[in-house]
C-alpha cells in the first residue's frame, strides 16, 4: 500500500510540476505544459516590476492575464488532487490540502496586491510594485513548497 501512495503522489507531482495534462488551452492554442505556464506567469510578474507609472495600464493588464492562467494552474492542482484522493494515503491527503489551502492563502494576498495596483495612484507607483512583487515572490515559494511536497509523498 505504501508503495502505491508512493506511486500516487509521484504522479501527481509529475502531473502538477511536468505538465502531463494540458495546462490552458482554447480550441485554436496548442496545449501548454504547466512548466510553461510556470515560465510565463514568472516572467509576466517579473516585466511588470519595470514598468513606470506611465506604463500602468499595460502592467495591470499583464498581472490580470498572468493571475488568470495562476487560477487555472491552481484549479488544475485541485482536479489532480481531486483525482487521485482515492489512492492517496491519509497523510499524502493531508498534505495535498495543506498545500492547496496554502496556494490558495497566498493566491488571496496576491489579489489584494493586485488589487491595490490597480486602484493606486501614480504617485504610489513603486510602493504598490513592490508590495505585488513581494507577493508574488511568496507564492512562488509556497508553489514551490507545494510541489516538493507532492514529490516526497
Amino acid at each position: 500500500m505504501k508503495i502505491r501512495n508512493t506511486l500516487c503522489m509521484t504522479a501527481l507531482a509529475a502531473a502538477l510540476t511536468a505538465g502531463a495534462a494540458p495546462a490552458i488551452a482554447s480550441e485554436t492554442a496548442p496545449f501548454v505544459s504547466a512548466k510553461e505556464v510556470r515560465s510565463e506567469i514568472s516572467e509576466s510578474m517579473d516585466a511588470i516590476a519595470k514598468y513606470t507609472a506611465q506604463e500602468r495600464k499595460q502592467a495591470v493588464a499583464e498581472a490580470e492575464e498572468a493571475m488568470n492562467k495562476l487560477d487555472a494552474e491552481i484549479d488544475r492542482y485541485a482536479a489532480a488532487m481531486k483525482e487521485n484522493w482515492s489512492e492517496m494515503s491519509e497523510d499524502a491527503r493531508a498534505s495535498a490540502e495543506k498545500g492547496l489551502a496554502k496556494l490558495q492563502a497566498a493566491r488571496t494576498e496576491l489579489g489584494a496586491r493586485y488589487d491595490a495596483l490597480e486602484a493606486g495612484t501614480a504617485d504610489a507607483w513603486d510602493d504598490l510594485k513592490a508590495d505585488f512583487a513581494a507577493a508574488w515572490d511568496s507564492f512562488a515559494e509556497t508553489w514551490e513548497s507545494a510541489d516538493n511536497s507532492a514529490a516526497v509523498k
